[in-house]
Order: structure tokens, then C-alpha cells, then sequence
């Protein structure tokens, strides 16, 4: 059944499109990346199929505040572009509260831990954001351009 899942995770990702990104290479879609890494951490995780249905709708809550919080700091590091036209105070509020988006992310990761441990247990809630980490890694090797086509999910 994991190997359904993951086929099937896999064949829904190939059917997006690919734009050019100069001669010869192909950028990769929000869609397809998206769709790679979750058949990355389903791979990493070994995820049976009961824990694949209760943990993919709580890993996407945890995706989507963990976005909120990158929104929020971009948006402050946008403004900070321009730190010679901010006042000193502002400047310094700013680094405040990009401070203070990381650690609202840890607190949002530290809870989801604890959610994803009831769910698969401790030593996969530990894996899921090591696989996170290796796949953005991955990804950021493959995005520099090595090179070479790549047809599956990164390894």
C-alpha cells in the first residue's frame, strides 16, 4: 500500500509542467517541489498507511503556520532593505521581531513534535524534521544546478 501511495504521490507530480530556466535546464513548479518532498518524507518515514492518513493532514497545519511565520519575516526583512531610510528605533524593532519569528517557528515546531510523536511515535516525529533538512539540502544542491536531469524524488 506505501508503494501505491508514494506511486501514485509520484505520478500526480509528473503531470505539472516545467518552464524554462535558460538553455537547456527546467525550472521545477511550487507544485512539483511541494509534491517531491512529500513523497521524500513518506520514503524517510517508512510511513504505513494508517499513519500516512492521521499524519499528512496535521503535518499540512504544521506547513501552513510555519509559512505564516516565513510570510512574517519576509515581510520585516523587506523593510529592512531600506534600513538607512529607517529611523533607529524602527531599524531595531525590526530585529526584534524577526528575532522573535524564530522563536515563534521553534515553539510552533517544538508543539507539532509533540503531535507528530502521537501520531508515529518518538523516534519518527524526530525523523520527519531530519528529513525536512535533508530534502531542503537536496533540493538547494539540485536547484544550483549539478547538472543532471532528475526524474524522481530527490535521494
Amino acid at each position: 500500500m506505501r508503494h501505491f501511495l508514494l506511486f501514485t504521490l509520484l505520478t500526480l507530480f509528473t503531470g505539472f509542467s516545467f518552464s524554462q530556466d535558460g538553455p537547456g535546464k527546467k525550472k521545477m513548479t511550487r507544485e512539483e517541489i511541494e509534491a517531491e518532498k512529500i513523497a521524500f518524507i513518506s520514503t524517510e518515514l517508512a510511513l504505513t498507511p494508517e499513519e500516512a492518513e492521521k499524519f499528512w493532514p496535521v503535518y499540512n497545519l504544521y506547513a501552513a503556520e510555519i509559512k505564516e511565520v516565513h510570510k512574517e519575516r519576509k515581510e520585516y526583512m523587506k523593510e529592512m532593505k531600506f534600513i538607512e531610510n529607517l529611523t533607529d528605533d524602527r531599524a531595531y524593532e525590526l530585529s526584534e521581531l524577526v528575532f522573535k519569528t524564530h522563536a515563534k517557528e521553534a515553539e510552533i515546531r517544538l508543539d507539532y513534535l509533540v503531535k507528530f510523536s502521537e501520531i508515529l511515535g518518538k523516534k519518527k516525529a524526530t525523523k520527519v524534521f531530519m528529513a525536512e533538512e535533508k530534502f531542503k539540502r537536496v533540493l538547494l544542491k539540485r536547484l544550483k544546478g549539478d547538472g543532471q536531469k532528475h526524474d524522481g524524488p530527490p535521494r
